[in-house]
């Protein structure tokens, strides 16, 4: 919302100082908002068709929070960005197969929540070995004080034409969830893996077949000594489906370490709640390597 004291006549300044005013007890509200969600990771297989998400108010206020199934798709990079409507079907994304309760809730200062999640089977469709994913979204609602509030606390202003605008702030928890009939199958590799013009070390996570993969990714440095350095460690890297790969770029974590002497080791295991046991092990030799 963009206000222009331009447009604010003799009544129009009291107008917009009040709408600022709105504005900023606003969102002081929402950036003292806090809500804890477990679990962090969703999934649901052939074992499991239904989940309980834990929703906590940390905060010292009732907080009202929206709950929704919002989809993503992943780039190359591993950044996420919200699915338009063109979105392909390869992404199977799981609105068809996921159902959710409540879809609104007020949680009392320090109280609690819950949401249910159930799987249901498509009666039109063949969904064996596949794999359906969804984000749920746990999205806080920022109260609006009444107007008598905003007037009773209303600054003095030296001209009519003053204001004060900040905006509201919304607080978005994402949880992802991921459903999996029979037994879709993955496989897991790295490749194109080597060093750029600048020294760092790039790869590729490769997946192909059914289902996501999920898991740890670990990054050794061995200096020509032995001496060991670890330059990278990330815990729940995932490739979603469809993405055949995901890319990386890890430079060296100090200026005094040269990653193109020595060997550099990759390491990426899927863990027990990624659904598999895959395991991709790539060791660079910088000698034996072209800089790319």
């Amino acid at each position: 919302m963009v206000l222009s004291s331009a447009n604010c006549g003799k009544v129009g300044g009291k107008l917009c100082a009040l709408m600022g005013l709105l504005l900023m007890l606003t969102a002081s509200t929402a950036w003292s908002q806090g809500v804890s969600v477990a679990p962090s990771r969703i999934l649901l297989d052939g074992r499991t068709r239904a989940a309980t998400v834990f929703l906590s108010n940390r905060s010292d206020e009732a907080e009202t929070y929206r709950i929704s199934l919002v989809f993503y798709i992943m780039e190359d990079n591993g950044t996420l960005v919200r699915a338009d409507s063109l979105a392909t079907a390869a992404a199977n994304f799981a609105g068809e197969v996921l159902r959710y309760s409540p879809r609104r809730v007020v949680i009392p200062a320090g109280g609690s929540q819950t949401v249910r999640l159930l799987v249901r089977r498509p009666r039109d469709r063949d969904v064996d070995d596949l794999e359906f994913r969804a984000h749920l979204s746990v999205c806080s609602i920022p109260t609006v004080p009444r107007l008598r509030e905003v007037e009773d606390q209303l600054p003095e202003f030296e001209s009519e034409n003053q204001f004060i605008a900040r905006p509201v702030a919304s607080v978005e928890t994402l949880v992802p969830v991921i459903v999996r009939f029979g037994r879709p199958e993955a496989e897991l590799g790295v490749s194109s893996a080597g060093f750029s013009p600048d020294g760092a070390v790039t790869f590729r996570l490769d997946r192909s077949g059914q289902r996501s993969l999920y898991g740890n990714l670990t990054v050794t440095h061995f200096d020509p000594a032995g001496n060991e350095t670890q330059i990278y460690y990330g815990r729940g890297i995932a490739v979603y489906t469809p993405n055949p790969s995901r890319l990386f770029t890890l430079k060296s974590p100090t200026a005094d370490l040269d990653l193109t002497r020595g060997r550099v080791v990759i390491d990426y295991q899927e863990t027990p709640d990624g659904g598999g046991d895959l395991r991709a092990r790539v060791e660079l030799d910088p000698s034996q390597l072209s800089r790319r």
